[in-house]
């Protein structure tokens, strides 16, 4: 279409020349007549010029809105694929333990599919977001130390409302990865991240409020009654943990199985001295009990010794 469309319009030219010759031919009193004709014709072909370049610019702009088109399809189809392949490689590569977790993983992050990483235990382990969120609200400005920051989900949420937060992990892998998911959420500039076993390095830290989400001992907490924080705590028995902490700060928050005993939780406040006050935070998600919180504070801080009190999201 395009080329018949050209040929009509040089025909058209050519006729246009010819007419133009003949006029000039005839103009037989101007003696210098040789000199409209080729006024004429430069004009003609000026005017050819122009259009056959805006013909060729009308091509080739359509020929690069088509190509940028087609690459723009590409990339996006090789963005599309890349994601899925990502995803479906994570999907697989994890343990039939863990699968459940995986259709969890945007309530663990939100973000998650902005490159979040994660090992292993961290499917099983780390706080999710909404729960973070709410501890997060909870503990106010201030200093905070992580002594077990795993993944990040805690640590992350802290960063937002805190004024500093130290994140401590003795596992260089997961001091990594909580490393890497700060910087997706945009607060890394906001943590201090430590490789090193909170229990040997406490006392050259000190803060207003000491975080604590120790290891729970798997997913198979959940298959006893009562969870003995005495004994099935890791790295070592709930009570030291905590005598560890209140020597550091002033208020200490414990992240607990939901079936954890809650009389150990009264004990722990006396085994200080002075002894401390507690309040126990039932954290449901999407209707289920998923968790508990306790928040140890220094006696005098609140009107009780133990109040127990429900957190649902």
């Amino acid at each position: 279409m395009e080329k018949q469309h050209l040929a009509g319009d040089n025909s058209h030219l050519d006729e246009q020349r010819h007419d133009l010759y003949n006029e000039a031919q005839s103009l037989s009193d101007i003696t210098d007549k040789e000199s409209i004709y080729p006024s004429a014709i430069a004009t003609i072909n000026e005017v050819q010029d122009a259009e056959n370049m805006q013909n060729d610019s009308s091509v080739a702009e359509l020929l690069e809105v088509n190509q940028e088109a087609t690459t723009t399809k590409k990339k996006k189809r090789v963005r599309r694929s890349q994601s899925s392949h990502s995803c479906q490689d994570l999907a697989e590569n994890i343990s039939n333990d863990i699968a459940k977790y995986w259709n969890q993983r945007y309530s663990l992050f939100s973000l998650f599919d902005s490159g979040i990483k994660m090992d292993e235990e961290g499917w099983f382990s780390v706080t999710p977001e909404p729960i973070a969120k709410h501890h997060a609200s909870r503990v106010g400005a201030g200093t905070l130390i992580d002594c077990f920051t795993g993944v990040g989900g805690n640590t992350i949420q802290f960063a937002t409302k805190c004024k500093h937060v130290v994140a401590v992990d003795i596992d260089p892998q997961k001091i990594d990865c909580a490393q890497h998911n700060a910087t997706v959420y945009g607060v890394n500039d906001h943590i201090d991240f430590i490789i090193g076993d909170f229990i040997h390095i406490a006392p050259h830290l000190k803060g207003e409020t000491v975080f604590m989400s120790p290891p729970w001992g798997g997913p198979d907490y959940a298959k006893v009654d009562v969870y003995d924080i005495k004994t099935m705590l890791k790295p070592c028995d709930g009570y030291h943990l905590f005598k560890v902490a209140t020597a550091i700060a002033s208020r200490v928050v414990m992240f607990l199985p939901r079936n954890s005993d809650l009389d150990q939780l009264a004990d722990m406040c006396l085994s200080v001295d002075p002894p401390w006050a507690v309040e126990v935070e039932k954290n449901y998600l999407n209707g289920k009990l998923k968790a508990i919180t306790a928040y140890f504070e220094e006696q005098g801080s609140v009107d009780e010794n133990c109040i127990f009190r429900e957190q649902r999201r």
